[in-house]
């Protein structure tokens, strides 16, 4: 089994039974720290709770010494402990002591289906008990602790040595395995041809895998058949009353008691028995009532009388099944049973002597035979007939069971357009994916056709209106075909759900006729899709050096995954912060994840305004991906923006005139203190720019284009810059031009040397 990491590594039951034989003891201390409450539940059903300890201990002494004998179980502990306990109880009242003493291991090693428990001959003596016999181990351990204990794959993982997937499928395998086992069990005790064919076909009746026609010839021996129906239903009680069926069979009735605390439910025998039937009567879609149900209801009734009065063996009732019609062979129609003749009324008694006179009124109404009337006397009156009415022939009465019919609704999607994932993909891509409900009902059906829809929370109602041939209500979530013996086919169309669990997309569809019945069942697949209201990128604080922006993911539920993938031209770089809030950031694979993919935080991105260059070169995109939903959103961000204020050339009086022999010009930049300035300075040819030696201030020269660059990363002062005149003049030989830039402003100036003034 994978053990996820940081975790350590859990044996299960069969690697520690192999330790075990080997000869290592703290092995049977993990088995025995596994299992022993469930054998002290156990043995609290056959024995005072201050004597239960005791009971589950001995019992653990004797598996022991099965294993280090080389018996015992390979996989199964839990069941074969169980067993153990039921069986050290038996022997202790056999031998009327409180433990026995033995070193015949091998009387521990029978299986639980030859062990003599008269509680149990009914159960154990069972088809569905032999099929369970005959599986091999590591079937009967996943049974076991899925359908009776009624544990979860993930507990049951450690001790299978399987992950909780692989437990699921192996219960799936073994489910099948012991439905098959139990039909095989089932076909040496058919006399009949008929009953044989039906027989073969039940399991493949169940699971809906018969033609249209054979399920009606299905159906219509079950109607009168009653051995068949009770196949049938202890067919469906395997799949849906396991443990109500495996408990007795191997642990006795105290089993039914072991389950019942195991639940936590405070019921008796009676209870639990009850409980299982209507487990099958009510939970499974697929019981019918007939025939059947009387056996499974006669065990439950001598069960509790067992319960009620204390006896160990059962009445004899219970060897004795209920009468049965005999079932026809085939290609006969079974025959009326014989009516019984209207008896005779019973002949008048002649009188003692001959009447004298006639009586005065005849009888109302002649009996059926007739028979010689004596002459009546004087004084005895002829006593009146008893009018007999003839005994009408009794008719069959009309089947009300319902019956399953696996081909009586089917979902499937519309042909053509490639794999069913591709269709899917494609109705997805178009706005929805649609699927074809057909209902295929007995020929001349008369009966109302009505289906229902449920669906999970990830769908919606997929219909609009009234299909052609159908009355649908919305609010109900039902449909009424028009024409009961053909219903049209009934196309529904799903949005196509953007996540999700497969319950919350899995729709069913329900189907009766008549007492026909059916359901069946389809997930819709999750495709990816694009939701322009995902992603959205505001505007943030107002700053001409920097452009703030917020990216926000929009909130919702049971998402798994939410992640942001920025892209951007030549003129910017990375924009997020080191550790922004609520975000993990990564710079080199330029693609952020949410904390809380639910509620993503807000997340700022802080782009230095860009060059004058390209748009490309300006242009950045943020994609988001939350699970199968997709939005990408786009935004070209402006260059420098030009301010005529931004600048100023000065040129310094006399009195502040640093040096008299050149020519002074201050470059001052407003608004711009404790920022990076940057000022690009080029000049006429009859110019010369000297050295500047300012402090704060750095600048490099190339002299063969008389071009000159100086900057500061924080502005105090204004740059002082100093010039030299070769020739005097008023042309562009002798202008100066001075570009600056602050963050994402910009200004250009221009000045003479000489100037026009005295000044210099």
């Amino acid at each position: 089994m994978e053990t996820p990491p940081g975790q350590p590594e859990v044996a299960g039951d069969a690697e520690l039974i192999a330790r075990v034989r080997n000869g290592d003891l703290e092995a049977y201390g993990e088995l025995y720290a596994r299992h022993h409450h469930a054998a002290e539940r156990m043995a609290r059903q056959l024995v005072p709770a201050n004597d239960a300890d005791d009971l589950a201990s001995d019992a653990f002494a004797k598996v022991l010494d099965a294993l280090r004998a080389g018996g015992g179980p390979d996989i199964s502990f839990r069941a074969y402990l169980l067993t153990t306990v039921r069986r050290v109880h038996v022997d202790r009242i056999r031998s009327g002591k409180k433990v026995q003493s033995t070193d015949d291991i091998a009387s521990y090693e029978r299986e639980p289906e030859t062990f003599d428990d008269p509680t149990v001959t009914g159960f154990e003596s069972g088809a569905a008990a032999k099929a369970f016999a005959s599986l091999p181990e590591r079937w009967q351990a996943v049974l076991w602790h899925t359908e009776v204990e009624g544990e979860k794959p993930a507990a049951i993982a450690p001790l299978l040595g399987l992950t909780a997937n692989g437990v699921s499928a192996l219960a799936y395998r073994a489910r099948e395995g012991l439905r098959q086992a139990y039909l095989q069990q089932h076909l040496a005790d058919v006399a009949g041809d008929r009953c044989r064919w039906t027989t073969e076909r039940l399991g493949a009746y169940v699971r809906g895998g018969l033609t249209k026609r054979e399920n009606r010839n299905v159906r219509e021996h079950l109607d009168d058949c009653a051995k068949c129906t009770a196949v049938y239903l202890e067919l469906v009680e395997v799949n849906s009353a396991l443990p109500a069926l495996l408990a007795p069979a191997l642990l006795g009735t105290a089993g039914l008691g072991y389950l019942a605390a195991a639940s936590g439910a405070k019921v008796g025998l009676v209870g639990f028995v009850v409980t299982g039937w209507k487990k099958v009567t009510e939970n499974s879609t697929r019981t019918a009532v007939g025939a059947g149900a009387v056996v499974v209801v006669a065990i439950a009734a001598v069960l509790a009388a067992m319960a009620l009065t204390g006896n160990d063996k059962p009445q004899a009732a219970i060897d004795k099944p209920p009468t049965q019609q005999p079932t026809q062979p085939p290609g006969q129609k079974p025959t009326a049973p014989p009516v019984n003749p209207t008896a005779k009324p019973p002949a008048t008694k002649p009188p003692a002597s001959n009447p004298t006179t006639a009586p005065t009124t005849a009888p109302t109404t002649a009996p059926t035979q007739p028979s010689p009337t004596p002459t009546p006397s004087a004084t005895t009156p002829v006593p009146t007939p008893t009018p007999t009415t003839p005994t009408p022939t009794p008719t069959k009465p009309t089947p009300t069971t319902p019956v399953l019919d696996e081909a009586l609704v089917t979902i499937s999607m519309p042909s053509g357009g490639g794999s069913p994932a591709n269709r899917e993909t494609a109705a997805a891509a178009a706005g929805g994916i649609r699927f074809v409900i057909t209902i295929k009902t007995p020929a001349a059906n008369a009966n109302p056709v009505v289906i229902g829809l449920k669906y999970g929370g990830e769908l919606d109602w997929p219909l609009t209106g009234n299909p052609p041939g159908w009355t649908c209500a919305a609010a109900a979530g039902t449909c009424t075909a028009s024409n009961p013996a053909a219903p049209a086919p009934l196309p529904v169309t799903f949005d196509a759900p953007t996540g999700g669990s497969a319950a919350e997309r899995t729709f069913t569809v329900s189907a009766k006729t008549g007492r026909l019945y059916d359901d069946d069942s389809a997930t819709v697949k999750a495709a990816p899709s694009t939701d322009e209201n995902l992603l959205k990128i505001l505007d943030g604080k107002a700053d001409p050096d920097v452009h703030h922006r917020i990216i926000t993911v929009a909130p919702r539920t049971d998402r798994t995954k939410v992640t942001l993938k920025l892209s951007y031209g030549s003129a910017l770089e990375w924009p997020i912060a080191a550790k922004p809030a609520g975000w993990t950031c990564s710079s080199r694979t330029r693609t952020c994840t949410a904390s809380n993919p639910d509620k993503p935080a807000p997340l700022p991105a802080n782009f230095d305004v860009p060059d004058d260059s390209s748009t490309a070169a300006r242009t950045f995109t943020v994609a988001a991906t939350a699970d199968l939903v997709s939005d990408t959103d786009t935004e070209v961000l402006p260059a420098v923006q030009q301010d005529e204020s931004l600048l100023q050339i000065l040129t310094p009086t006399p009195q502040t005139d640093p040096n008299p022999f050149v020519y002074n010009r201050f470059l001052k930049v407003n608004g711009a203190a404790g920022r990076k300035v940057t000022l690009d300075i080029s000049w006429g040819r009859n110019l010369v720019f000297l050295p500047s030696w300012d402090s704060g201030w750095t600048c490099e020269r190339t002299t063969d284009i008389r071009r000159a660059t100086c900057w500061t990363s924080n502005y105090k002062k204004p740059l002082n810059s100093e010039w030299n005149a070769w020739l005097p003049g008023s042309g562009s030989n002798n202008a100066l031009s001075v570009h600056a830039r602050v963050g994402g402003r910009e200004d250009t100036d221009t000045a003479q040397i000489p100037p026009t003034s005295s000044r210099r």
